[in-house]
């Protein structure tokens, strides 16, 4: 069962372990009325937020290389592309958030939709698969 609370529109989720773009989020109120749904085989598939079928995609090291992080051994921290006008988002090896001063940001960020959302209100962008490196 995953929070959809935590989601948004354009999140990553694991639906089967398969990672799936959210493109709909419905919440009425009633648990068992809490749907998302997904992008899968050009189509758009609905499952209930407390399904078993679906899982927060966690953080690795793999997944942030396909979204365009580089790993820099001497500093030890991961690097988005930094952007022309705002800040690049630097991770330490827990994949906590760094600030100027290389302290944490948020500790215990371990899923792709907390970094998702995170980037965007930093970047006011989205954090999305590099081309080359489509998952």
């Amino acid at each position: 069962m995953i929070d959809i609370e935590q989601f948004r529109i354009g999140n990553f989720v694991l639906v089967d372990n398969k990672l799936r773009k959210i493109c709909s989020l419905n919440i009425n109120g009633k648990e068992k009325e809490k749907l998302i749904g997904f992008e899968m085989d050009g189509d758009v598939q609905f499952e209930n937020a407390a399904s078993d079928r679906l899982e927060n995609a966690k953080i690795t090291d793999q997944l942030l290389v396909l979204l365009g992080f580089t790993f820099h051994p001497y500093f030890r921290l991961w690097q988005h592309h930094t952007p022309e006008k705002t800040y690049s988002i630097e991770l330490d090896n827990d994949y906590f958030p760094l600030d100027f001063a290389h302290h944490p940001i948020v500790q215990h960020m371990l899923h792709l939709h907390q970094l998702q959302n995170l980037f965007y209100s930093i970047q006011g962008a989205e954090l999305a698969f590099q081309p080359q490196h489509q998952a």
